[in-house]
């Protein structure tokens, strides 16, 4: 059971500070949640606090990955997410032996899927679960249809829910589903939405804003913290990038900048975007994909740039800004990171009507909302790009305002452990 521990000492810790214990899952968007979180909380002097990365099943996930068959999987039968729950169980339930309960004062998981060893914990160690989705949610947007089976997995999410003290929420989508699909009362539920600061320098920085005029800060990471994207072979070069027919990098300024950042590259429409670029663009737009699970087989590209490693600071200084449109047309999703990365660059988005994502993107304000596997849609508002393109630096600026408003690290991260020194001070009294 892989895991990482890191103690984390800040210089102005106060003799009072809560002996705390964050479990983080780390995988996919929850690695930036995680930076962003270890980066506020080493300099918090209210937390004494130990972060515990939470990291996949690895080979044994791989293997189960290979003995699903659709058609259980479709019904609930292959009870996969029973097992994970289970998996994650026993997994921070072993973490948290090393720790005597009598000495903390809270015990923080993300997400719910890690979060059935709170069951196994004293009543009196406040425990707060933080979420990004609800598997109830889960089961309605990405399976087919929702099995009886599926049960005993919501009955015991709404155990963990009960258990407690405060669930936290990315989203007002997901938040609405834990009060009304599982009966918790609105009191101890509570959005605090996800966010991020872009790193200095802001090399590429679009629409002519200065590093000073974004307001942006330092989030103390080196140029060698990665961004979470996987490694790739296909064919591609050593520096993880190529470029179709000698194309690369080496696009003129004519085409138009399509970008495209996930892993997860078929769950998030990247195969969709790729047809309808090479079927209809090819020759009027350049595109970017950076992904840690490039399509297989593809050959021939035009204008495509492939890249399946990229550092993060690079990733948000460079390559992100320089998109003149970000494309993101996922088939299932919660508070991606990636829309709230662009838009805070400045780019303007066009994505999908799921999970969260509505929240985030003001259709035809800061970019485009458009219906899940609507190829025709997505072929239309990037017709409307390649024939306005005057207009899109103005509309990603409206982007990056909304994401500053809302989705800024510099403040979410704040309250967050506001609302997590909460929960400590009321048990306390």
């Amino acid at each position: 059971m892989r895991s990482e521990v890191k103690v984390l000492a800040s210089a102005a810790r106060q003799p009072s500070a809560a002996r705390s214990l964050f479990f983080v899952e780390y995988g996919m968007g929850h690695k930036t949640h995680l930076r962003f979180l270890e980066e506020h909380l080493d300099r918090d002097p209210r937390f004494d606090a130990t972060l515990i990365r939470l990291y996949w099943m690895d080979d044994l996930a791989e293997l189960l990955g290979r003995l699903h068959l659709l058609p259980l999987w479709e019904g609930g039968l292959d009870f996969w997410t029973w097992w994970i729950f289970q998996f994650k169980r026993q997994q921070v339930r072993f973490l948290l032996r090393r720790y005597d309960p009598d000495e903390l004062d809270l015990v923080y998981i993300h997400t719910q899927t890690a979060a059935t060893s709170i069951l196994d914990l004293p009543p009196s160690i406040p425990a707060v679960v933080s979420i990004d989705l609800t598997w109830k949610l889960a089961f309605q947007e990405s399976r087919y249809h929702v099995s009886p089976l599926l049960k005993p997995v919501l009955e015991l999410e709404r155990r963990i829910f009960e258990r407690a003290d405060l669930v936290v929420s990315f989203s007002d989508w997901a938040a609405a589903s834990v009060i009304d699909d599982y009966g918790i009362p609105a009191s101890k539920v509570k959005v605090v939405r996800n966010g991020v600061t872009l790193p200095p320098p802001l090399t590429g920085l679009r629409n002519g804003h200065s590093p000073n005029g974004h307001g942006h800060e330092s989030n103390g990471h080196s140029p060698n913290g990665h961004h979470a994207l996987g490694h790739g072979s296909n064919g591609h070069s050593p520096n993880g990038h190529y470029g179709a027919n000698g194309n690369g990098h080496h696009v003129g300024e004519e085409l138009l900048k399509l970008g495209f950042i996930g892993n997860g590259f078929i769950r998030k429409g990247g195969d969709l975007l790729l047809k309808v670029h090479q079927e209809q663009f090819a020759d009027l737009a350049h595109l970017t994909l950076v992904t840690g699970d490039p399509p297989k087989g593809a050959t021939g590209l035009r204008n495509v740039d492939v890249r399946t490693e990229v550092p993060w600071v690079e990733l948000m200084t460079s390559v992100l800004p320089g998109f003149d449109l970000f494309v993101f047309p996922t088939r299932f999703d919660y508070s991606p990171y990636a829309v709230i990365e662009a838009m805070r660059a400045g780019v303007p988005v066009i994505s999908t009507r799921v999970g969260a994502i509505p929240e985030m993107v003001e259709d035809g304000v800061g970019g485009f909302l458009i219906e899940s596997g609507n190829e025709g849609r997505l072929a239309e508002r990037v017709s409307w790009a390649l024939a306005n393109r005057a207009a899109l630096p103005a509309m990603g600026e409206r982007g990056r305002e909304r994401a500053v408003e809302l989705y800024a690290a510099e403040r979410n991260y704040p309250q967050l452990l506001d609302t997590l020194a909460e929960v400590v001070g009321k048990r306390v009294v």
